[in-house]
């Protein structure tokens, strides 16, 4: 036992029912599998045709959804998808958007969002929806039982199950699947689904472009560095989306190599998540990692990373480099903060062996 391990979580194989959805998936479900974790996030690829959930809002925290190629080693020239989206302040009224290419949507809370309708996948697309809180939960609208507009709150640990309502929901799909094998011997063009008809016919209005800020297409970042493929993608905070609380790096390692410094972030988390390139083959993971965390860089502990796992850095922890003694095959690994910026100290000495902290990140001045 380690003074650390509580901050290591190797993802566990989640077998699963749900029609269209590769199986086992990943899922990193927060606080359910890691105390004091401020992120809630799966990584699901997506084979067939389906329809996701029903308008509903996030309180007082952000969503944000990936949409893209689940092969990461193609993450651009290997989208092969149509996908309609809504968004709105009413769930009356609300805006589509139809994505052909990879893509991020900030949802922050009070926002409308979904249905989502994989209409069209020629390719397995990568479905993330990550939450900045330790906890998955909604709001949804309905009509009452006296006509009236009523909220319905649903969240992790408290939804019951659909055919057995003594019982917690495991997120097994079976209710899930009953319907979507129903939506697939169906022509969807000429005959859609019921509960997509309201959403098309709002589609048909002009848009006004009002949540056009909260979509980030992702732009392919060329570089000659071996250790990574090329083009890689991230999502870079507040420099691509105002007010954004999220900056993600996705890296491909593709060979043995060490990435980063020793260094710590003063007044953030982060998170580091390893898995393999192809989200549709999650747990296909061949490569041996070593990290290092401590309360201080002259006394850290080395963990050994073998299978897909997610490593939460609490603020003020040392933590790096990142050594990848081997890589059988390529790696995904991705650096997550829960902030709209990147910054690190790095502690260095000076000729006369005074020792002092260096602050580096993208919010200093130009």
């Amino acid at each position: 036992m380690g003074k650390y391990d509580d901050l290591v979580f190797k993802i566990p194989q989640e077998f699963h029912s749900w029609y269209g959805f590769a199986s086992p998936r990943g899922f990193f479900r927060g606080t359910t599998m890691m105390e004091k974790a401020k992120v809630y996030m799966d990584y699901t690829s997506i084979v067939k045709p389906l329809v996701m959930e029903v308008p509903h809002v996030h309180h007082a925290v952000d969503e944000y959804i990936v949409l893209a190629n689940a092969d990461f080693n193609n993450f651009y020239d290997g989208f092969d998808a149509e996908i309609d989206f809504w968004l709105g302040d009413d769930p009356e009224n609300m805006e589509q958007f139809t994505f052909t290419e990879p893509v991020i949507v900030r949802i922050p809370p009070k926002l409308y969002h979904c249905p989502i309708n994989f209409r069209r996948v020629g390719k397995p697309v990568l479905f993330m929806a990550i939450y900045l809180d330790g906890d998955w939960s909604k709001i949804s609208p309905f009509i009452n039982e006296e006509g009236r507009e009523d909220f319905r709150y649903d969240g992790a640990g408290i939804r019951r199950c659909v055919n057995d309502r003594t019982k917690e929901c495991i997120y097994c799909g079976a209710c899930f699947s009953e319907k979507m094998k129903e939506r697939a011997e169906q022509d969807q063009e000429k005959n859609p689904l019921d509960i997509l008809v309201p959403y098309y016919e709002m589609g048909k209005r002009p848009r006004t472009g009002k949540f056009d800020k909260y979509v980030h297409y992702y732009k392919p970042e060329y570089h000659d560095d071996p250790r990574f493929l090329s083009p890689r993608t991230g999502f870079r905070g507040r420099e691509v989306m105002p007010e954004s609380r999220m900056y993600t790096l996705n890296n491909i390692v593709q060979q043995a190599c060490e990435i980063g410094c020793t260094h710590m972030h003063h007044n953030a988390e982060e998170y580091y998540f390893f898995t393999g390139a192809d989200i549709t083959h999650f747990f296909e993971f061949d490569a041996e990692i070593e990290i290092s965390i401590g309360e201080s860089p002259d006394k850290m502990d080395t963990y050994t990373i073998t299978e897909p796992t997610a490593v939460r850095i609490p603020e003020g922890y040392w933590h790096g480099p990142v050594k990848f003694k081997r890589v059988g095959a390529p790696v995904q690994f991705m650096p997550l903060y829960p902030s709209g910026n990147y910054g690190k100290i790095v502690q260095e000495m000076k000729e006369n062996g005074e020792i002092v902290y260096t602050y580096k990140g993208t919010d200093l001045p130009k």
